[in-house]
Parts: C-alpha cells; structure tokens; sequence
C-alpha cells in the first residue's frame, strides 16, 4: 500500500526529511522509559494518559491504543487550531516495507499455504490461488516507506508526515502502533508515545494539562519530566 496515498486522504504527507523535528534532540531527557524521553523537556506542565484507561486483557485479542489518542486530540485541538501537524512513525514497525519493494515479498512478514490433513491434499494450481490471495491481503496491510532520511533521537529513528490535527490517526487501520511523536507547528504542546508503552506523555501549558485532568474518560495523571512510565516489555 502506498503510504503517500494513505496520507493523502487524511490530507497530509510524508516529509521530505527530518527537518521538522530537528528540534527535539537536545531537548530529549537521558533514553529510557521516563517522561522526558517520549516529551522534550521544557514544557511547563506534563501530564500521562492511560492508553487503556479501562482494565482490558492484553493477551490474544487486540486493543485499540488509539481510543485514547483519538479523545486527547480532541482536547488538544481547540489549542491547535488548523496549523501543521508533525506525527513520527517508527521505523521498526514489521508492516511497513522499502520505498520501491514489492509487499508481498519484502522482508518482516510472509504467508505460508496449508490445509486440512484429513481432507484432499489440493492441487498446484489451488495452492498457487490460495498463496497469490493470502499475498495479496498481506499486501494491503503493509505500509511503504518514504524515500526520504528520518528522524533520528537517540536509539530510535521516525518517519515523519505533516497534516491537520486529526491526520495523526490516519493509519489506524493498519497492524501498527499509534505514532510515537506529534506536535503542532508552534510546538506548543507534545505527545509522545514511545514503543511498547502502555501510556501517552503530553507535554504542554498548565492550562492544558489541566484540562485533560479533568476529562474523566482520560484518566490523566500529572507528572514530572523524570517520572518513569508504564512500558509493556
């Protein structure tokens, strides 16, 4: 799937290189999993959201970590208004594929054929059918790369896009994981998400960490830069 067209009906686009958020390095707390690592330190206030504010069972079944993302940018966005959005995608995620590769092929993921034992052993041209279909629908589901350089923070690297506010949930529908940094143009406030959280670091004013303090269905905490977040590893 192309990540250019994926963006584009979210109105955004891949970057065309890390310029945007340059910025954030000398600004990032020691690496590991504290809050001044996901959020640049000097924002007046800080606060962490529950990705999972409810109890849910992490075994098997999958969760969707971008309920919450999706009601703290609806808080976040009478501050925004309509200017650019800047989101950072991790690079390691297995869905995503090499500009120019075929996704059926790429490395991360592959298909395999099998059936019944107990039931006829298909013919070649079933097994054939039923590889192209499973390498197809695997297809769909992965992400191409942009051609550009990422963002590189310690340890980690980031493809980043630019769009409206609402432009950072655009591949929710993809095997992925929310993106782990977003921030507007102004830099007024930060999200960050870094990989295998279980919680949203937000770094902003008072006034706005106060408001997603007080949203119940957030389940926000205050923190400080140093406070240490629930990573599922």
């Amino acid at each position: 799937m192309s990540g250019a067209e994926v963006l584009r009906r979210a109105g955004a686009r891949w970057d065309d290189g890390p310029g945007a958020g340059e910025w954030i390095v000398p600004l990032l707390g020691e690496f590991g999993p504290s809050v001044g690592h996901a959020v640049p330190l000097g924002y007046e206030a800080y606060a962490v959201v529950p990705l999972f504010p409810h109890a849910v069972d992490l075994g098997d079944e999958p969760v969707d970590g971008y309920v919450a993302l999706d009601r703290l940018l609806d808080l976040l966005a009478p501050v925004t208004g309509d200017q650019p959005v800047h989101c950072g995608l991790w690079e390691g995620f297995g869905f995503l594929f090499d500009h120019g590769a075929d996704p059926r092929y790429a490395p991360g993921m592959g298909v395999g054929v099998g059936w019944d034992p107990a039931g006829p052993v298909p013919d070649a041209a079933e097994i054939a059918r039923a590889r192209a279909e499973a390498e197809d629908a695997l297809a769909a589901r992965r992400l191409e790369r942009p051609a550009a350089d990422p963002l590189h923070l310690p340890h980690r690297a980031y493809h980043l896009w630019t769009g409206p506010l609402r432009a950072a949930l655009a591949l929710r529908d993809l095997p992925g994981d929310a993106p782990s940094l977003i921030w507007p143009e102004d830099r007024s406030w930060f999200v960050g998400v870094p990989i295998y959280t279980r919680e949203v670091a937000v770094g902003a004013s008072a006034a706005v960490v106060d408001a997603l303090l007080a949203d119940p269905g957030l389940a926000a905490r205050r923190v400080e830069p140093g406070d240490v977040l629930d990573i599922d590893d």
